[in-house]
């Protein structure tokens, strides 16, 4: 308006040239002559009064043309009513109202004449742009809404979470369903996203949500530890946003506004029988999403681009994907050197016994750890309550920790009998390894607390005639009381051979 101001004084004031106006202000002389041409036309009177607004003095001269409903009469006029109806859906906008209007009327409004049909002119938004480096960093996020497949069995809805994320620089995106936000769906999402960009990025980029972070820290957060591991396996550092940042993850909150605009939009009618039918769909969109041309990007597509900006610089995967099924943190070693996962016994190194360690469950494999040193590994076994025992792992000598041993146990079972001491002997030389029993032995000296000697000395007395020399079988008769029945030892010496006239005896075969 400043300029206009000056052209209208340079051509009505001072009766300066067009073109020597043009010079002087740096403007075309048909821009300068345009200028001149429209306040005649507007009727106003120079000079301007000094109450004259820049916004009167622009709408007295650029007066905007209002969109009449008859300037194409003989095409289809587009149903206002369903418009407003669809634009209050979610993820639902004038762009894709404009696509499904173009498909059933091939020959009607164009996109322009379509948008000037139904919106009116939006003044832009001002933002400044951070520039991403090329292969550092993936923005990881969920969208607050998602999809739904019906259950054929019972017809019940189940919710599906839309898990998007994007690479900065070129915003190449991956999406996909999951029927929850849990840890275990998080980091199986990342995987499959890493697989499906062929690459991995030197940073995620992801809320403070517990799936990814348990303890937030804008100076030194804690990965959830099924998380942390996921992002070592493939040595990715994960970078929590600060809280109510959006800006900080500004990527992937546009990526999840596109997938809700451009992938839940387009199904958002569909029905769906399974998760694997939701995904499926949701990756027929997602190539048609990273396939699209963008006008702000000269017509590149986000596939061309993450081609040439994040490909070349980000990481190469591992040869072998993430696997992890189970973790189970701060686990007490036992005295035998032992600790307890999922029904199991595993050894670990006999100087660990009373410290604790964490157990990671990767594919068939356990991993242990102390103070995030790897320690050992065993394969996965069946949950028996059996023992997996690592011969390197046994002391010395069978010489155990604080004062245990095969002796220390018998010596004090003996306190309490000879056949408890018998018992319990018994019950760990039936262990592959004297210290797997240690377990059980002790389990018989602690019915000490609750049952007295003589019952237990009873009990196992029991338990020693009818072979049955166990720590369940020592409880399991002290608990029924079987220690109170009597039982008469056999004694074959003293039995004589039955005699009946129907008998025939050993003589009778002999003869035959």
């Amino acid at each position: 308006m400043r300029k206009i101001r000056q052209v209208l004084e340079y051509r009505l004031s001072k009766k300066i040239s067009a073109e020597q106006t043009a010079l002087a202000l740096t403007l075309s002389k048909g821009s300068v002559i345009n200028y001149v041409e429209r306040f005649e036309q507007s009727k106003l009177s120079w000079p301007l009064p000094d109450t004259l607004t820049d916004s009167t003095l622009e709408e007295a001269l650029f007066p905007q043309r209002t969109p009449a409903a008859d300037v194409l009469p003989s095409l289809p006029q587009p149903d206002m009513g369903y418009i407003q109806n669809e634009l209050s859906r979610p993820h639902v906008t004038l762009q894709r109202l404009w696509e499904e209007y173009a498909e059933q009327h091939p020959d009607g409004l164009k996109r322009s004449a379509f948008y000037n049909f139904v919106t009116k002119n939006r003044p832009p938004e001002v933002t400044m742009k951070v520039i991403h480096k090329g292969g550092d960093k993936v923005f990881v996020d969920y969208s607050g809404d998602g999809l739904e497949y019906i259950n054929r069995l019972t017809g019940e809805l189940i919710p599906v979470a839309l898990f998007v994320c994007a690479w900065g620089a070129s915003s190449y995106s991956y999406a996909e369903g999951s029927e929850t936000q849990k840890t275990l769906d998080f980091s199986r999402s990342h995987v499959h996203a890493l697989e499906y960009f062929g690459v991995a990025p030197f940073a995620f980029v992801l809320d403070n949500t517990k799936s990814g972070v348990s303890k937030s820290d804008r100076y030194d957060p804690v990965a959830n530890p099924i998380y942390g591991k996921m992002a070592e396996h493939y040595a990715v550092a994960f970078l929590p946003t600060r809280v109510r940042k959006p800006k900080d993850k500004a990527v992937v909150e546009s990526a999840v506004l596109v997938a809700q605009r451009f992938i839940l939009a387009r199904l958002r009618d569909r029905q769906f029988f399974s998760l694997y039918e939701v995904n499926a769909a949701i990756r027929d969109e997602l190539e048609l999403l990273n396939n699209r041309p963008m006008k702000e990007y000269g017509g590149q597509t986000r596939k061309q681009r993450f081609e040439e900006l994040d490909k070349p610089y980000a990481q190469p995967l591992p040869k072998e994907p993430f696997k992890i099924s189970c973790i189970k943190l701060d686990v007490r070693v036992a005295p035998n050197y032992h600790i307890r996962f999922q029904d199991h016994y595993y050894s670990v190194p006999w100087h660990i016994a009373g410290k604790r360690v964490d157990v990671y469950q990767v594919g068939s494999i356990i991993e242990i750890y102390m103070d995030n040193v790897h320690l050992c590994r065993h394969q996965t076994q069946a949950p028996n309550f059996g023992y997996s025992t690592v011969q390197e792992h046994m002391p010395p000598n069978h010489a155990f920790v604080k004062g245990w041993s095969k002796e220390w146990f018998i010596a004090q079972a003996l306190s309490i009998g000879p056949a408890t001491a018998d018992a319990v002997a018994r019950i760990m030389s039936s262990k592959e390894h004297a210290q797997q029993g240690f377990n059980a032995a002790m389990g018989v000296l602690r019915l000490a607390k609750v049952y007295t000697p003589q019952r237990i000395e009873k009990a196992c007395q029991r338990a020693g005639y009818f072979k049955s020399i166990t720590y369940k079988a020592i409880k399991t008769i002290l608990e029924k009381n079987l220690d109170n029945q009597t039982f008469l030892p056999l004694n074959s010496s003293l039995q004589k051979p039955l005699e009946h006239e129907n008998l025939r005896g050993a003589q009778y075969y002999i003869n035959q």
